[in-house]
């Protein structure tokens, strides 16, 4: 049972409303299904990244239903990743009219991917990062970063992905941290005086 009787969201790729792929067209159903309906020939329904449960500390989980059951099984941090920690785990899943074929259209990822064709074939065109401002991008292309990372006018991140806001937060809490510190300090100093010292 496990991961089959997760519950996941999943994107039909021609949608009842007509509203294109990608467009936030989904239906809930459990993992088990999904499955017998794609190894039946179904190829309407897709499954993409699942949201990331919120942990107690705030940040987002790293897996997300139905990797989540399947957590023992996985290599959490692959050997080819040497010493990168990925920020999240993600499957997609579905199955192509080979007759059709399907696209994802030129995009990119924010994060590295590690790709794992698991049947069938796939053809993947590369670009450099340094190649995007010669593209026809949704958006200026403001800055890529040496690591790869792109930049659009008005939505700066630096080149691990935080941005202006989430810098932001990371100051004021350190410049909290630092004038507690000092306040303490202050705090035994002036006491070190009146007793004399």
């Amino acid at each position: 049972a496990g991961a089959a009787e997760e519950p996941v969201q999943v994107e039909e790729r021609r949608c009842p409303e007509g509203r294109a792929f990608g467009r936030g067209c989904k239906v809930a159903m459990r993992f088990g299904e999904l499955v017998d309906r794609i190894e039946g020939g179904e190829t309407r329904l897709y499954l993409t990244t699942q949201e990331l449960p919120l942990l107690s500390g705030g940040g987002e989980a790293l897996l997300a239903p139905p990797l989540s059951a399947l957590r023992e099984k996985l290599p959490l941090r692959p050997r080819l990743a040497g010493s990168l920690c990925p920020q999240s785990l993600n499957l997609w899943y579905g199955r192509t009219d080979l007759r059709e074929g399907t696209t994802s259209g030129l995009h990119h990822d924010h994060h590295d991917n590690l790709y794992c064709l698991l049947r069938g074939r796939k053809r993947l065109r590369l670009y450099a990062p340094s190649d995007a401002p010669r593209m026809r991008t949704h958006g200026r292309v403001r800055r890529v970063h040496p690591n790869g990372r792109i930049n659009y006018a008005g939505d700066p991140t630096a080149a691990d992905g935080r941005t202006a806001h989430d810098v932001l937060r990371w100051r004021l809490r350190r410049a909290r941290r630092a004038r507690r510190r000092a306040e303490v300090a202050l705090e035994a100093a002036e006491s070190e005086a009146r007793r004399g010292g």
